[in-house]
């Protein structure tokens, strides 16, 4: 059984969510609270009680938070310099991943950030005449930073929270090896993606009347944010090799 609380453009910072008009982190803790509550009047306390502490929950966000507030539309660098907002980012899903443990989770996966300076839409943003599409490293180096505190993070929470098992997914590195070596893994495109011109399309740009590549296996994203299928399969495979 798989359940969804997920909120497409949502991240840790509130101001995120108020940007792309979408369910805040904690309004998803509430749902996920009354899930519980009708999942207990229909299998029991007890049974209830099994089904979430046996449960696998995976968090993936963080990447909105900083392509919105701090390189697209720079809001909190007024407040923050990028170690600060990484750690106020990485506040926000301690307090998440306590009050989920709190509601019964023993068993959580936290995805690390993207290389974020490689998504095409950051490209584009960053581009100047004549297009010129390399990856921004600069961005690049503030995911692997933001992942090495996340990875420290994670592995002190399980002596805080008892009996509890939180493990990292680090999707920087293969996806990096992707964009590094496309024809390792079948891939020719990087830096577009397959729908529309693969510069700027994303989310419900992608529809029935926006044109889409023949082929998207070998594609690395499906439009300027999002990694196709493939590379979902790609990296599926490597965390079951991984976890399992």
């Amino acid at each position: 059984m798989y359940v969804s609380f997920a909120s497409a453009g949502s991240g840790f910072d509130d101001l995120t969510t108020m940007i792309y008009k979408v369910i805040p982190m904690m309004m998803q803790v509430d749902m996920f609270k009354n899930y519980i509550q009708r999942l207990t009047e229909i299998v029991g306390v007890d049974e209830s009680k099994k089904i979430i502490g046996s449960a696998l929950v995976i968090l993936s966000a963080g990447t909105n938070d900083f392509t919105k507030n701090f390189y697209d539309l720079p809001v909190r660098k007024l407040q923050y310099n990028i170690s600060g907002y990484q750690d106020f980012i990485q506040d926000r899903l301690q307090s998440f991943i306590k009050e989920i443990y709190e509601l019964g989770c023993r068993n959580i996966v936290v995805a690390g950030l993207p290389p974020i300076g490689c998504l095409p839409i950051q490209e584009t943003i960053s581009s100047q005449l004549p297009l010129t599409r390399i990856c921004l490293e600069d961005q690049n180096s503030d995911s692997i930073s933001y992942n090495q505190k996340l990875s420290k993070l994670l592995g002190n929470l399980p002596s805080q929270l008892h009996g509890s098992t939180i493990l990292y997914a680090d999707i920087y590195t293969p996806l990096i090896d992707m964009v590094n070596n496309p024809h390792k893994y079948g891939f020719e495109h990087t830096n577009t993606g397959c729908c529309g011109t693969g510069l700027a399309e994303v989310a419900p740009l992608c529809n029935a009347l926006t044109p889409t590549c023949e082929d998207s296996s070998k594609y690395l994203f499906w439009d300027s944010v999002h990694p196709t299928e493939a590379a979902y399969k790609f990296m599926t495979e490597l965390f079951l090799k991984q976890f399992l």
